[in-house]
């Protein structure tokens, strides 16, 4: 039986070989993969994702499209990366809050976080798109659920830090189970109304609070 560290290290090593996508290594080539990014979100928020192609990312950034092809091979490579843009950006936000005030009880540190996360799904079209409406490929779900992982383990240290501290369980990882169980409603949130309303930020605040609840004292 694997434990988390490992589990999570030989989801990380799957992710990176089936990933089909290169890092840049020259500026010249970083510049133009920013640049391609950029574009690719401009359009995914115009269009979505079905209709968004490289040729037309190629197109509209001025990138050859045997450029963009170096780094991403097809479509679905470039949604991965930007999707792992963006939820890198959601555990940096939910860390930020989290260490602001120690002096929070844990329960009211859960409706922080919720509403923070929400709060950036619901300002940016393209990161609801492909993280609560996708993945959209294994890759893509595996990636996921590394950086998931590691907001789990944010969340429980945070919370082991609190002034009148929770202190999770790591095996199980109730940290991150946590976490996905606000995930799963916000997904569902986005799915409904296309946005994660204030409704759905309190059955998630709800769910996650009375799983908690389990291991507070």
């Amino acid at each position: 039986m694997l434990d988390n560290s490992s589990k999570s290290s030989r989801i990380l090593s799957e992710s990176k070989s089936l990933s089909r996508s290169r890092t840049p290594l020259q500026e010249r080539s970083q510049l133009r993969v920013a640049l391609v990014l950029a574009t690719a979100e401009r359009i995914l928020e115009k269009v979505g994702p079905e209709e968004t192609s490289i040729p037309e990312i190629a197109k509209q950034s001025g990138v050859p499209r045997a450029s963009i092809y170096q780094f991403f091979p097809d479509k679905y490579a470039l949604f991965t990366r930007l999707a792992e843009i963006h939820l890198a950006k959601v555990g940096e936000i939910l860390a930020r809050k989290a260490s602001k005030d120690t002096n929070i009880s844990w329960r009211k540190l859960i409706g922080v976080l919720v509403n923070a996360a929400s709060d950036y799904y619901d300002s940016t079209p393209v990161a609801s798109m492909l993280i609560l409406g996708g993945p959209f490929s294994r890759n893509a779900y595996l990636a996921q659920e590394v950086t998931i992982d590691t907001i789990g383990a944010g969340v429980r240290i945070q919370l082991s830090k609190l002034k009148k501290p929770l202190h999770l369980p790591k095996k199980p990882d109730i940290a991150t189970l946590g976490v996905e169980i606000a995930f799963a409603c916000m997904k569902r949130g986005y799915y409904k109304e296309n946005r994660i309303s204030k409704g759905i930020r309190e059955q998630a605040n709800n769910a996650v609070t009375a799983y908690f609840s389990h291991w507070a004292k």
